[in-house]
């Protein structure tokens, strides 16, 4: 399993669609790209970061084979936290940040999501390719699985790595 800075890390890149939105609004303030730059710069970072934490779980974790009784699809759950992405734009009309209001939100959000056991619904693991599945295992247990590939049988998964207590990753 991931280290507890992994998981925090983890946690902390959802915050990166918050920040890509950020940055656009500042962008269309003045139509300038440097305008608000450090949101994008951290947003990039912490899709690379993404990006790593997620490869480096798939070859630095201890593989461990599974028998997979039950899959459904869990995409649809990150609809609700791309509305959480959306709230600074609900100023729009006048194109500005309420700073506090936005680190109030997020750290709300941040805590949330780390304490629920919610941060495997990471837009930016999506946009990586990856897709969310609710698999049971065949003592009953239930995870998140994220995998590259759209799951039509359940059979054909036969070695995970566990990223952490409630989310595996084929391997």
């Amino acid at each position: 399993m991931l280290s507890k800075f992994a998981k925090f890390s983890l946690v902390a890149t959802s915050l990166a669609p918050i920040l890509l939105t950020v940055w656009f609004i500042k962008f269309c303030k003045n139509w300038i790209l440097t305008e608000g730059w450090l949101y994008g710069a951290t947003a990039i970072v912490l899709t690379f970061i993404c990006w790593a934490l997620l490869s480096l779980s798939k070859t630095q974790l201890e593989k461990v084979p599974v028998e997979i009784t039950s899959v459904k699809t869990a995409d649809s759950e990150i609809i609700g936290f791309i509305l959480v992405y959306l709230l600074p734009l609900i100023n729009e009309s006048t194109l500005q940040v309420n700073s506090a209001v936005l680190a109030f939100v997020t750290g709300l959000f941040f805590i949330a999501v780390l304490t629920s056991h919610s941060y495997h619904f990471n837009p930016l693991i999506g946009f990586l390719g990856y897709h969310f599945y609710e698999v049971t295992i065949k003592d009953g247990i239930a995870f998140i699985l994220i995998s590259r590939k759209s799951i039509r049988n359940c059979k054909n998964i036969k070695v995970v790595v566990h990223v952490s207590e409630y989310m595996i990753m084929e391997a």
